[in-house]
């Protein structure tokens, strides 16, 4: 499922896709939205139209919507988009709605494939990711290094201070993240207090730098007193694909193996594998 949200947002953003056109990936999005809302229809049509109403009025507009989708395409004796029945609802009910399909649909999938409390991607986007960025350096001989990163002593947080303490750690741990990498590297909530940094053309060197920036700003940005009772550390394993890295598995398992040689160094600390 996440290669076909994934397929779907890079159409919407290079303009193929101009109409908006699988059930399966709107079933998807409607479902992660269930998680997040008891509003998920109100959340949708606002998110995708900037059409503010209550839930049982959206779910009944985008009923209407599917419907009238449905009618069209067996008038017309083929498959026919979202956005046409959107615009073909809209102007034969006389409803006045700016629909901005393209730019919101990428949104809408976006949110779903992001964790709500770290804001980080979710296992299955960071973990395709990998394997993604892993084909591409094979391919064309490029560098690509990984970082897991693990909270040190999480479990300690959660036991002394309470889970919403935790929760908090975890928030700002993920922010700290998405504000240290580049603009084309991801990073995703692995675990429960764990994350998978994925580096393209990013030797080990460089890899190296960036998990000690990391380790350096979550320690920073973690010791403010009023934010939390105590400061965070983590412990970070960094590996760099090479001739005998026989699968994207491998990459992900030796970062994993060199984060945990970092715990048993005495943690706080980052180690290459």
């Amino acid at each position: 499922m996440i290669n076909k949200l994934l397929q779907t947002k890079e159409s919407i953003e290079l303009d193929i896709l101009s109409d908006f056109n699988d059930d399966m990936v709107l079933s998807f999005v409607i479902e992660s939205l269930r998680h997040e809302t008891d509003s998920p229809f109100s959340v949708l049509l606002e998110s995708i139209f900037h059409y503010k109403t209550s839930e049982d009025r959206a779910k009944a507009l985008w009923h209407n919507i599917t419907e009238n989708r449905k009618v069209l395409s067996q008038k017309l004796g083929r498959p026919v988009s979202l956005k046409t029945a959107v615009v073909d609802h809209f102007s034969t009910t006389g409803t006045d709605v700016a629909v901005f399909i393209k730019d919101s649909m990428a949104d809408i999938i976006e949110a779903a494939t992001r964790d709500g409390l770290t804001g980080t991607f979710t296992h299955e986007y960071i973990e395709n990711d990998l394997a993604r960025e892993f084909q591409r350096a094979r391919r064309y001989s490029l560098p690509l290094s990984a970082l897991f990163i693990d909270i040190d002593n999480f479990k300690r947080f959660n036991d002394l201070y309470g889970h919403k303490i935790g929760d908090r750690v975890l928030s700002m741990v993920g922010a700290t993240l998405r504000r240290c990498i580049r603009k084309i590297d991801s990073v995703g909530r692995y675990g429960g207090e764990e994350f998978l940094v994925v580096l393209p053309h990013t030797a080990r060197r460089n890899a190296m730098k960036i998990a000690r920036k990391i380790s350096r700003e979550i320690k920073d940005a973690t010791s403010k007193k009023e934010a939390l009772p105590e400061g965070v550390t983590v412990s970070i394993g960094v590996t760099e694909l090479d001739q005998s890295t026989k699968d994207a598995f491998t990459l992900l398992d030796l970062a994993d193996r060199a984060m945990y040689r970092a715990k048993a160094l005495g943690k706080d600390r980052c180690c290459s594998g």
